[in-house]
């Protein structure tokens, strides 16, 4: 329980800027799946899919996807979803 409450304490949220050039070295990709098979969910339903994409070209078309957010998102998550004045 201790390393718990460590981890829980030690933890933090980074915000940048998405960069397609950043590589993530594979093993950090292996762990970051392992936590996310490990993660709870609701009922212990477990109903989603994780895809790794490593390709340039889809993650950049990806990146050009648009969609549309709703006024109501914007006012319910504001402060979640504000950045620094430079961005």
């Amino acid at each position: 329980m201790t390393d718990i409450l460590k981890l829980i304490r030690e933890r933090h949220s980074s915000r940048e800027k998405f960069d397609p050039d950043r590589q993530v070295p594979k093993e950090e990709v292996k762990m970051i799946l392992e936590a996310a098979r490990w993660a709870p969910t609701a009922h212990n339903m477990q109903n989603f899919e994780i895809i790794v994409i490593d390709d340039k070209k889809i993650i950049e078309t990806l990146g050009k996807i648009e969609s549309i957010v709703s006024e109501e998102f914007i006012r319910e998550n504001f402060e979640q979803l504000s950045l620094s004045e430079e961005e």
